[in-house]
């Protein structure tokens, strides 16, 4: 089976990183803003100085770690024909962006603060486009309680799709009551630590800082059973050394330190490789999505986690590189950055329908975004190369200067061997170059995006199951 992947690292590279990353661990440490979290890791090996809060992480208890956390990762959904399994041999799970703070309206084009409402709309959307496997909160409810945002956005998310929903905890009290949410719909904290309908991106503070709300969160869900997306998110030369080696050996570092917080915390606690590291913008200090850089280090680190064992999640396509409206990016970072991203061995990715290096988002932007994905993802599909598929007596019987075009063969293997795309869409995205066709381009996805909200209705909760999901928003609410 041939595969097209990226890899920068050699064998030899691998181990150079392990053993670097071990002796960040045990020399520098991390720093953890939780006694809780620093007393499960003391109780597991490591040295900590609870006046300076800093764990400073074995050998031994690196080892005990690895050797916990579970190889397998299975994201389930509501709808269980949906449920994703890593590791993966194709081409990643793809999700949306996540959070952002506008979008640009349906109807008017022009930039807005987001609503519960923009986003049942989002989720909505996404739960009918194949090409998108899980879905993050994509925008931000502006109107719901600053003290229950995550909360809220996860709860507004999973009733309105059937696809797994990957959301975030500020706090142990806001984990608490998305593990109950998550209860509530699948019928028991039981059933949710078997079907996980939701999982949690948890990021350190880069460089090598776990704060205290977030590490306890991760503790909760580790209890609960509920996958932990330890996102790195390094910025060479501002929170990690500007050398790539450096930077790689932090993002190893800050994942094994979370995975062995989990793995202290419960035996056992399902856990994903993450990194979204990336060269700054130097002239501002903003991340810089599309960076040759990000590529170089989604790689590196999706083989890291091979070397654990562990799933992934590196790179993303889409978070609108060009800026802050829809359309295609007359960019050649945003293809190198999708490219590149479906060519790394990660599992999982994300970055569909974003908007402005992802603080923005769009309707239209998903249903293009998705367009493209469809047919860049066929880069990474599996190529047989079993005895069969050589077909030698087919070639010996066309001969040189033959056509198999007439052969049976060619009819019965065609659609299974080759991506044939929509001849309709590939008419449209071809016309893209010209700045009053990116219009035309943007008005029919803002049709298509218009026609699928008139018509898909996902699958609700029962009537019981949502007075017991809005009457724990409330309780946490108050």
């Amino acid at each position: 089976m041939a595969i097209a992947q990226i890899r920068i690292l050699s064998e030899d590279d691998i181990e150079l990183v392990h053993e670097k990353t071990l002796r960040i661990l045990q020399e520098t440490g991390v720093l953890v803003r939780s006694d809780k979290a620093l007393k499960v890791l003391e109780d597991g090996g490591a040295s900590v100085d609870k006046a300076s809060m800093t764990a400073r992480l074995t050998e031994a208890l690196v080892k005990d770690t690895i050797r916990k956390m579970p190889k397998i990762a299975r994201l389930c959904a509501r709808n269980p024909k949906r449920d994703m399994l890593a590791p993966r041999d194709g081409p990643p799970f793809m999700a949306t962006s996540g959070t952002a703070i506008y979008m640009t309206d349906l109807g008017t084009g022009q930039r807005r603060t987001t609503t519960g409402k923009d986003l049942r709309d989002f989720m909505t959307l996404c739960d009918a486009m194949e090409p998108l496997d899980y879905v993050w909160p994509i925008v931000t409810a502006h109107d719901e309680p600053d003290a229950t945002h995550a909360l809220s956005e996860l709860a507004i998310s999973l009733q309105s799709t059937t696809k797994h929903v990957q959301g975030e905890a500020v706090s142990a009290h806001e984990a608490r009551g998305e593990i109950e949410v998550g209860s509530a719909i699948v019928g028991g904290a039981d059933e949710l630590s078997k079907r996980p309908i939701f999982s949690v991106i948890q990021c350190p503070i880069c460089p090598l800082e776990f704060e205290k709300g977030s590490v306890e969160a991760v503790m909760e869900f580790a209890k609960a059973g509920i996958p932990v997306v330890s996102m790195s998110m390094a910025l060479c030369g501002l929170t990690s050394p500007a050398t790539l080696a450096g930077t790689i050996a932090i993002v190893n570092a800050e994942n094994l330190a979370s995975f062995a917080i989990s793995q202290m915390t419960k035996s056992g606690a399902p856990v994903i490789y993450s990194s979204e590291s990336v060269a700054p913008n130097m002239m501002t200090g903003e991340i810089h999505y599309g960076a040759l850089e990000e590529m170089l280090l989604s790689s590196a680190a999706a083989q890291m986690a091979k070397h654990y064992g562990a799933p992934s999640m590196v790179g993303g396509f889409g978070t609108g590189l060009a800026g802050e409206y829809p359309g295609i990016s007359a960019d050649p970072a945003e293809l190198f950055y999708a490219t590149s991203t479906c060519l790394t061995s990660t599992d999982f990715a994300s970055g569909i329908g974003g908007l402005d290096q992802a603080k923005g988002a769009s309707l239209e932007q998903i249903v293009i975004d998705c367009d493209l994905w469809e047919m860049l993802r066929e880069m990474r599909k599996k190529v047989s190369l079993d005895s069969d598929r050589f077909v030698t007596d087919l070639i010996k019987s066309v001969g040189p200067g033959g056509t198999y075009l007439k052969s049976p063969h060619t009819m019965k293997n065609m659609r299974k061997e080759l991506f044939l795309p929509s001849q309709e869409k590939m008419k449209l995205y071809q016309q893209y170059r010209l700045d009053s066709d990116q219009k035309k381009l943007v008005s029919a996805a803002k049709e298509r995006a218009k026609e699928i909200l008139a018509s898909h209705r996902p699958e609700p909760l029962g009537s019981d199951t949502k007075r017991k999901v809005d009457a724990i928003l409330k309780r946490y609410e108050s």
